[in-house]
C-alpha cells in the first residue's frame, strides 16, 4: 500500500550507509571537470539499458506520485505561457509527456549526454540541449523559468557542488516560481538476505566504476559466501553524505512556502503495479552490472543466477519497500495580481483555486 503525507517545514534525513545504494544507481553519471580541484570520476556513458531504465523508473514514479509533479502549478501550465525547465532530462520521458500534456506551455529539457536526447521533437513546445551543470553560469538570462523540476539528480555531483547550482537555479527562476526536487530515501526497507547481497554488489560498482582510477584491487572468489567476504574487505572507500534537498532549500532565503510529498513504493508483485515496474527497474540495473561481477570474479555466474531467483521471492517473503520523497518550494519576491480559476462539475458545483 503507498502512503502520501504533506510536511510543511525543514527535516533531518538520517540516512543508513550500509542501505544507501538505492539512490546511487538511479541515474549513474560519472563527471569529468577541467578543474583539476573537483577530482570528479570518468562519467559513464548511458547506454540503450540507462534509457530503458529510466523509462520504467519514470512509469513508477507517475504512478506513485499520483501525477507527474506535485508543485501547484496545474492551473498555470494549462493556462500556458510558463516556461519549464527539467535538469537531466535524459531521454526526454517526463519532459514530452509534460509538453503533451500541456501544449500552450514551454518546455526545456537539459542534459550532460548529447547522445541521449530526444532526436525527433513530439511537440513543438519543447526543446532539449546539451548543457553541463558543472559548468556555471548557465545559459539563461535572469527570471527566465517559471517552474524547475530535477528528478534522480542528488547522487550525480560532489554533495558540495549543488550549493553553487541551486543557487544559479534560483538565479534564473522568476519570481513566484517554483522549483520541484524528487528523490528516493537512501534505506531500502525489510530486504532479504539476497537483496542485501545485490545492494552490496551494486555499490561497490558505483562506488568504484571500471573507468575509475580508483577502482580496487578485488580477490578472486567463487562462492556467494566469499563474495559477501570480498565486498566487506573491498569497501573502505568513503561514502559521501549527502545534505538532503529539504535541507538544502530550507537555508535558501530565497525560497519560501516549502512542502514535502512522501510516498512508499513496494517492490515485488504484492506492490501490485509500481512494484512490478521496481522490481523490473531493480533487475535491469543487476543487468547492466553482472558482467562486470561476473569478470572481476565478486560472484560466480551460477551464484549470481541464483541470487536473483531467490532476490524475486524474498521481496514479496519480507514485502520489501522504499521511500521517496518530493520537495517543492517557491521564490519570494512575486509582487503581480492574484490569479483565480474557477472551475465547475457536472453537478454545477464551483470550485475556486486561488494563486497568489
Amino acid at each position: 500500500m503507498m502512503v502520501n503525507t504533506v510536511v510543511n517545514n525543514s527535516i533531518t534525513l538520517n540516512s543508513s550507509k550500509r542501505n544507501s545504494v538505492f539512490t546511487d544507481f538511479l541515474k549513474l553519471k560519472w563527471r569529468s571537470s577541467k578543474e583539476p580541484k573537483i577530482n570528479l570520476r570518468q562519467r559513464l556513458p548511458n547506454t540503450v539499458d540507462d534509457i530503458e531504465r529510466d523509462w520504467v523508473k519514470h512509469n513508477a514514479l507517475r504512478t506513485a506520485f499520483e501525477g507527474d509533479f506535485k508543485a501547484p502549478v496545474g492551473r498555470l501550465l494549462e493556462a500556458g505561457g510558463l516556461e519549464v525547465l527539467d535538469i537531466g532530462t535524459g531521454a526526454g520521458f517526463w519532459t514530452n509527456e509534460m509538453a503533451s500534456q500541456f501544449p500552450l506551455s514551454h518546455f526545456t529539457g537539459i542534459d550532460l549526454d548529447k547522445n541521449v536526447l530526444p532526436t525527433s521533437l513530439l511537440s513543438r513546445n519543447v526543446v532539449y540541449q546539451r548543457i553541463d551543470l558543472i559548468e556555471l553560469p548557465l545559459p539563461y538570462e535572469n527570471d527566465s523559468f517559471d517552474y524547475i523540476f530535477i528528478r534522480s539528480m542528488l547522487d550525480t555531483l560532489p554533495d558540495s557542488m549543488w550549493d553553487s547550482i541551486l543557487k544559479e537555479l534560483i538565479r534564473i527562476m522568476k519570481k513566484g516560481a517554483y522549483i520541484e526536487c524528487v528523490e528516493a530515501y537512501e534505506n531500502l526497507f525489510d530486504a532479504g538476505p539476497s537483496m542485501r547481497l545485490l545492494n552490496q554488489l551494486i555499490q561497490q560498482s558505483l562506488q568504484h566504476p571500471p573507468q575509475s582510477p580508483t577502482t580496487p584491487l578485488i580477490t578472486n572468489t567463487t562462492n556467494n559466501t566469499n563474495a559477501n567476504n570480498c565486498i566487506s574487505s573491498s569497501s573502505n572507500y568513503n561514502t559521501e553524505e549527502r545534505n538532503p534537498w529539504p535541507n538544502r532549500l530550507a537555508n535558501m532565503t530565497q525560497l519560501k512556502n516549502m512542502h514535502i510529498y512522501h510516498t512508499h513504493t513496494p517492490i515485488g508483485i504484492h506492490g501490485h503495479t509500481v512494484g512490478t515496474l521496481l522490481l523490473e527497474f531493480w533487475e535491469r540495473t543487476i543487468k547492466s552490472f553482472q558482467r562486470e561481477w561476473i569478470t572481476n570474479k565478486l560472484i560466480t555466474e551460477k551464484d549470481l543466477v541464483s541470487t536473483i531467483k531467490s532476490m524475486r521471492n524474498e521481496v514479496d517473503e519480507y514485502k520489501t519497500y522504499m521511500s521517496w520523497y518530493s520537495v517543492v518550494a517557491q521564490k519570494k519576491g512575486y509582487d503581480g495580481p492574484i490569479l483565480r480559476f474557477d472551475d465547475v462539475d457536472e453537478y454545477d458545483r464551483v470550485y475556486t483555486t486561488i494563486i497568489a
